[in-house]
Formats: structure tokens, C-alpha cells, sequence
């Protein structure tokens, strides 16, 4: 498993919110959030494509929200119609995956999440977490971490 530490300044993200359980891998299918990707695909976007994750529980079949849209770099930059989702400045495990089905990478690339988080490699800070499509087969998913950097310090 691959995954790397970085820190990011704050991203806002101008879209569709949806509110949505979280469920098990393999069951990915919600017809609220394919309609809000259907809407903002037959729209009209102002940056690039990028998902927010917040709101969030930790445990299977709880609920978070999801925000489907671009990235805007302020609220200046919404279109009307359209909410902002704020996904705070903080440390972020990187993961990254490529693959000819979304379906798969989107599923890859949380297995690898849940993995690190398995393997106490990563503790998750369930203060938001981003994604982003730097190109028609891959995603970038940024999930938010308790920096371990400051734990080494204590």
C-alpha cells in the first residue's frame, strides 16, 4: 500500500450536496448521488472536478455528506444554484489510483484506506476528506488525518 503525508491548505469545493449512508465496498450505488453527478455533468463548471466528504460518523451504516463539484478558491466564485463545501487546512494521507472503471478505483483506493487504517498506519481525523480527478481513469483522495508528526513530539 502506497499512500503518501501531506499537508493542504484549505479547499473549497462548489457543488451538490448530497446526504448519503455509508456503506460497505460493494455497495456503492446511490441513486442520489449518480443524479448529482448527472446534474453537474450536464452543466456547466467553473474548475476542476473534485468531491467533498464531510459531516461524517465512523461507523458503517451511519451518515456523511457528500458535495459533488469543482474546486473554487472562493465563495466569490459559486455559481448560484450551487453550495460550498469547506474542507479544513490540515495533514492528509494522499492515496492514488488509476483504473479503466471508476467503480474499481473508487473501491481500490478505500480498501487501501481502510487498510492503513487496519494497520495503524494512518488514525483518521473524520474532519473532512477530498477527492479530485486529475484525468478520466484516476482519482486522488485525500483523507484527513491526526498528524503523526505531532504524535512523535508528545
Amino acid at each position: 500500500m502506497s499512500f503518501q503525508i501531506v499537508d493542504r491548505r484549505e479547499t473549497l469545493v462548489a457543488g451538490i450536496p448530497v446526504r448519503s449512508p455509508r456503506r460497505a465496498l460493494g455497495q456503492l450505488r446511490d441513486p442520489h448521488l449518480e443524479e448529482a453527478w448527472a446534474a453537474l455533468l450536464n452543466g456547466e463548471t467553473y474548475g476542476p472536478f473534485a468531491a467533498t466528504y464531510t459531516d461524517h460518523a465512523e461507523d458503517i451504516d451511519s451518515y456523511y455528506t457528500q458535495t459533488v463539484g469543482f474546486c473554487c478558491s472562493s465563495v466569490d466564485d459559486v455559481p448560484e444554484g450551487y453550495v460550498v463545501s469547506r474542507v479544513p487546512a490540515g495533514t492528509y494521507a494522499k492515496f492514488s489510483a488509476v483504473g479503466s472503471r471508476f467503480t474499481d478505483v473508487f473501491d481500490d483506493l478505500w480498501r487501501q484506506i481502510w487498510d492503513a487504517e487496519a494497520e495503524g498506519e494512518i488514525t483518521r481525523a473524520f474532519t473532512g476528506d477530498f477527492e479530485t480527478y486529475p484525468h478520466a481513469f484516476g482519482i486522488e483522495l485525500y483523507v484527513a488525518i491526526v498528524d503523526p508528526r505531532q504524535e512523535e513530539r508528545r
